[in-house]
């Protein structure tokens, strides 16, 4: 078996009949698709056993009480037989030759592979297409890599990183892609990108990463510990300083600041960020990276603190 695409599903049963279809309909024909039911209230395993019954050697569903995206991919991981891994959320969807295009790069001798995504909104006028892989300079791919998404499903791994190093997604928390994507994206000796727009994301209300106002927007600190501790254990910390303190001046400061100014303990976020980065990046204002960023995030970052703040929640808002 080539390819293994793990798919967690919980409750979305407006949404799953577009993935599985999507999946049915790849060129690739030497590939599975393992389906975990994360515990589902609603019909979703029921239109799933559709796909189980109609497709057998491609379709596969297994079923566990519900514990989380995390829990329901690591769940996955022992079903897979392929050479290469991938994972899909249940909302999303992909064109018929992309897993045929990624296995085939990796064919090459990749250890990952990125792509591009599509950020799919009903509203046509907001789509957009978010590059898989960073065109910043850096001297590496892996440098590159990490300046690029962080999301488990816009990549194709070797499976070797999930079952001879062991690799899964943190439970009971948001932001879970991070602490698994970077530390294999640093120690992948070759990654590849494939520079074409294959996946949709889609976007919808009270999905996880449009709520601004759950009070597990704090659990974001606990994951940029989590990648720390990893490139500490790694022996990767000091190599891979200036990329780390990139992401947590993405996370906590910018993008993430952003989601934390539309909180109403945006100042508890504030001062935990500040807590933060004073503690591991002390100059994270000088890092190389921030050049990069466009005018206005570039003035955010330069401007933004609690006397600013009513200014920037009224025009993020």
């Amino acid at each position: 078996m080539k390819v293994s695409v793990i798919v967690p599903m919980f409750n979305v049963e407006n949404y799953v009949e577009q993935c599985l279809d999507s999946l049915s309909r790849q060129t690739l024909r030497d590939m599975e698709v393992i389906l975990v039911d994360d515990g589902c209230t609603d019909n979703t395993p029921l239109i799933a056993d559709k796909y189980v019954t109609k497709y057998p050697e491609r379709f596969r569903m297994v079923h566990k009480k519900n514990g989380g995206l995390s829990d329901a991919r690591n769940y996955g991981i022992p079903y897979a037989k392929g050479q290469y891994l991938a994972f899909l959320d249940s909302d999303d969807w992909v064109e018929p030759p992309l897993y045929e295009k990624l296995s085939a790069q990796m064919d090459q001798g990749c250890d990952v592979c990125l792509t591009d995504i599509e950020y799919y909104f009903e509203d046509p006028s907001k789509r957009y297409v978010m590059k898989g892989l960073s065109s910043w300079p850096a001297e590496t791919m892996q440098k590159k890599a990490l300046l690029s998404p962080m999301f488990a499903w816009n990549k194709m791994y070797k499976a070797e990183f999930f079952r001879r190093d062991g690799w899964r997604y943190p439970l009971h928390t948001w932001y879970e892609d991070t602490p698994v994507s970077a530390p294999v994206l640093a120690t992948a000796k070759n990654i590849g990108y494939l520079p074409e727009c294959l996946i949709h994301y889609r976007q919808r209300e009270g999905s996880i990463m449009a709520d601004t106002s759950s009070p597990r927007l704090v659990e974001i600190f606990g994951v940029m510990m989590m990648l720390r501790t990893a490139f500490h254990r790694l022996g990767l910390y000091e190599q891979y300083y200036d990329e780390l303190e990139y992401l947590h001046v993405e996370h906590l400061r910018l993008y993430g600041m952003f989601r934390f100014l539309r909180s109403s303990q945006w100042r508890y976020y504030y001062e935990r960020s500040e807590d933060t980065m004073r503690n591991n990046f002390p100059n994270w204002r000088r890092n190389r990276y921030l050049r990069n960023l466009n005018a206005k995030n570039r003035l955010f970052l330069n401007c933004f603190n609690p006397g600013t703040a009513r200014l920037f929640q009224a025009v993020i808002r």
